[in-house]
């Protein structure tokens, strides 16, 4: 795979000075920190580490950044890639060899699928194809596909749980079975980052990547204040991220086509319906499983308002908001703790009770 220039810059900063996708903000503790971006063929990852040596966050930068170019090498849907080679051969009917990296993909989504109930589902990366969200560059202002073509897609709609894998060998009878793990790759980078910490012995730490963000830390770390991007422009409000924890969006904010009506279709597509998310205008998720938090992100933003008690119940899911399209709240209790908003949404009714915690480990 062609890979853009990989750049990194660190520097000592005090701490209010990171602003990222979704402002984050000064920590309570006032400490000094080391901050830096690395970015990978136009993506970037910003990082904010306290109480460590301009040594070990470089070792750490390093490491991150080979993570993310292998990442991109293995598992890109849209560009020359590994999973790239293997959506080929499925949609010509052929079996293709698969590596561990991209295996583990495919073993961790399963769970994710059926727990979702099919909301989170990497295998429609066809229909993705025929919305065009597989570009870097937005909005959108093609022409949409029509009713009919969404109709043949949905009568041939491939079956996530009928993909076969062979030993190393990945095969699906259906050729419109299309990989496309971009919503879980954060999350899984989140996952190895986190190890990458714990070898260098960084104990407190932010990262931020596009919309989501992680805090490595522990008891007597302090907290990282995060500012939530409100969909209808702004800061909707505020949260204190403790030590690991993983704060992960989705939401209309940038990634969007054009409708014929001048509104906005978001980039997350409902699969069983075809079409862009409906109702959703954001979704957080907050929870210490970054993978969980980014595919239940996702889940819950295709789903839409009048599934979302039943999806937090069956992700187990403690601490989750959404903002509808008509500026409706929908919250559980333990996110309604952890949340200081700006403004106050009208509330779609009393806040769910679903577990007592946000998923601490």
């Amino acid at each position: 795979m062609h890979l853009a220039a990989t750049t990194f810059d660190m520097g000592l900063v005090k701490l209010f000075f990171l602003t990222a996708t979704l402002c984050i903000a000064a920590s309570c503790n006032k400490s000094e920190s080391t901050t830096g971006k690395i970015t990978v063929d136009g993506d970037s990852v910003s990082l904010e580490i306290r109480g460590t040596t301009p040594q070990a966050f470089s070792t750490a930068s390093d490491a991150i950044k080979k993570i993310l170019e292998a990442q991109r090498a293995d598992s890109h849907a849209w560009k020359s890639s590994e999973l790239g080679k293997i959506n080929a051969a499925l949609a010509a009917g052929q079996s293709a060899p698969i590596s561990k990296n991209n295996l583990h993909l495919l073993e961790i989504s399963k769970p994710l699928y059926i727990s979702s109930d099919g909301y989170y589902d990497p295998g429609i990366g066809s229909l993705v194809r025929m919305w065009g969200f597989y570009t870097d560059k937005f909005p959108i202002s093609e022409t949409p596909p029509g009713n009919e073509e969404i109709s043949r897609w949905l009568a041939a709609k491939p079956a996530f749980l009928d993909i076969r894998v062979d030993r190393q060998s990945i095969s699906a009878s259906n050729p419109n079975t299309q990989l496309d793990f971009a919503t879980i790759l954060e999350g899984v980078a989140a996952q190895d980052m986190k190890r990458i910490f714990a070898r260098q012995q960084i104990q407190d730490a932010l990262v931020t990547m596009g919309s989501d963000q992680f805090s490595v830390g522990n008891e007597n770390t302090g907290v990282w204040t995060v500012k939530l991007k409100d969909p209808f422009g702004g800061d909707l409000g505020q949260i204190d991220l403790q030590g690991n924890e993983a704060l992960f969006s989705s939401g209309n904010f940038n990634k969007f086509r054009v409708a014929p009506t001048g509104s906005r279709w978001g980039h997350v597509l409902n699969p069983h319906t075809g079409k862009p998310a409906q109702g959703s205008a954001a979704v957080v998720v907050l929870h210490s499983d970054p993978v969980l938090a980014d595919a239940a992100s996702t889940a819950l933003m295709a789903a839409g308002p009048g599934n979302f008690a039943r999806l937090v119940g069956k992700m187990k899911l403690a601490c989750a908001m959404m903002v509808t399209d008509e500026n409706e709240l929908l919250i559980t209790t333990q996110m309604k703790k952890r949340v200081s908003f700006f403004r106050d949404p009208v509330p779609l009714g009393k806040p769910i009770a679903n577990g007592d915690h946000c998923g601490q480990q």
